[in-house]
């Protein structure tokens, strides 16, 4: 019998496969079944649109590392044992390996620090120029295989501008000097006309945004988010192309809102109030703008989450130099914390509904074109109660511990993208009687921490 094998690391994994699983394979007619194969899939070229995290953004940035383990480069690695080709990403350069800059850690929990880690910013390595004080980054020319682009939601698809220099910066990064006005759905045009897979990952700002702005950044109109997601699949899925929709988690169990605890935050300030006063009582609730609730104001109660990036606002409370300045602010009905500072428990069920109803536009859209779709909450579930064990390591959405979720709170770890690389690979196995190999997130990074 005679072997032929077409792809060096293809045949590196069916040797290794081979020899871990030996006897397992059976001889028939046809010679020696093959353990690895795309199924009905073709990923000769595949292309990756999307937000944040199909970019490798982490630890609130683009830099070269996170790009390098971005999930649709994972992907494509796997998709290499399976004939897949070359996977072409907007990297910045090894000298500007920082990118747009981003967050290192440098110690863990003191009671100095709040009982929170110490993070430092790395400084931006590829800022090319300044536009009314935004930073424009350096251009990136070439064929494209990635198309991520952080911050872009649904309601920006169609958009004219959003890719120049007053748009949005990782966009215009990626546009040439000449076609500023080019919108994403063009762009996404340009790049997949000869792809034979894709995978689409949009929507999850036009919820996130209202979620991490404690719900006052508005949510994309259902009727603009179906007329956009509906033209963006009409391109990917044009005569037939195959590709996996993923849709958008339930983000309130990320670290982002499950860090810092209202628990947390009444304990610091009624010690606060006590050092001033031995004799003053307990704070058992803080007051806050919360415009979905009866009257607009209200205590803080069951539900209510507080956000990772406020933490220093919340050492403002009992100050009376801050907010409405007439009473100590959180802490008085004439003076409630700003609507801004808390995702209040009306505004987590807004957020849900809304999530469910993009995820409903999205998956029936895959259902109808026979696409694989990816439900990322049932791994976000999974990591926020039981987590997820691989190799002895259990890994859970623990800001810093858990080990998936980088310093922003939002964004994923090189080893939560893996988990994450998994799912989808499950979903296109499932849907296109594939056997693409899972990874080993263990053997990619968690947390970065600064030497």
């Amino acid at each position: 019998m005679q072997f032929r094998f077409t792809h060096p690391l293809r045949w590196m994994a069916l040797v290794g496969l081979m020899v871990s699983t030996a006897g397992c394979y059976e001889n028939d007619q046809a010679g020696l079944i093959d353990p690895l194969s795309p199924g009905t899939a073709n990923f000769t070229k595949y292309v990756a649109v999307g937000n944040s995290l199909t970019a490798g953004y982490a630890d609130n940035g683009l830099y070269r590392e996170g790009q390098l383990n971005s999930y649709p480069s994972i992907l494509a690695q796997q998709f290499r044992l399976v004939y897949g080709g070359a996977f072409i990403q907007p990297l910045f350069t090894p000298e500007q390996a920082a990118g747009t800059g981003y967050l290192k850690l440098t110690s863990l929990p003191t009671t100095t620090s709040g009982g929170l880690p110490v993070t430092a910013q790395v400084a931006p390595q590829a800022v090319r120029g300044l536009v009314s004080g935004r930073p424009l980054f350096t251009k990136y020319t070439g064929p494209l295989n990635n198309l991520g682009v952080p911050g872009i939601r649904m309601s920006d698809l169609q958009t004219p501008g959003y890719g120049s220099a007053a748009g949005n910066p990782y966009f215009e990064r990626l546009l040439p000097d000449v076609t500023p006005l080019r919108t994403y759905q063009q762009f996404v045009t340009d790049n997949v006309s000869d792809a034979t897979f894709f995978s689409c990952f949009m929507g999850n700002n036009d919820a996130l945004g209202y979620a991490t702005t404690g719900g006052v950044t508005p949510f994309t109109s259902t009727a603009l988010f179906t007329t956009n997601y509906t033209a963006l699949l009409n391109t990917l899925n044009a005569n037939g192309r195959k590709g996996v929709v993923i849709g958008i988690p339930k983000v309130t169990t990320a670290a982002f809102f499950q860090t810092i605890t209202l628990t947390q935050v009444l304990a610091s300030v009624t010690a606060a109030v006590r050092a001033a006063n031995p004799a003053a009582p307990a704070v058992t609730a803080l007051v806050i703008q919360s415009p979905l609730a009866a009257g607009g104001i209200r205590a803080t109660k069951a539900g209510d989450l507080l956000l990772l990036a406020q933490q220093a606002a919340y050492g403002t409370i009992g100050r009376t130099d801050v907010g409405t300045k007439v009473g100590p602010y959180g802490l008085s009905l004439t003076n409630p914390l700003a609507n801004e500072l808390v995702l209040d428990a009306e505004e987590v069920t807004a957020l849900n509904a809304k999530i469910d109803e993009y995820n409903g536009i999205m998956k029936a859209q895959a259902d109808t074109r026979g696409l694989a779709w990816v439900d990322v909450s049932t791994l976000t579930n999974q990591l926020s109660s039981t987590g997820v064990a691989q190799n002895g390591v259990t890994f859970t959405l623990g800001y810093i511990l858990g080990g998936v979720m980088s310093l922003d709170g939002i964004h994923f770890t090189p080893a939560g993208y893996a988990l994450l690389a998994n799912e989808i690979i499950k979903s296109i196995n499932a849907k296109y009687s594939a056997t693409i190999p899972l990874v080993d997130a263990t053997r990619y990074r968690k947390v970065l921490v600064q030497p």
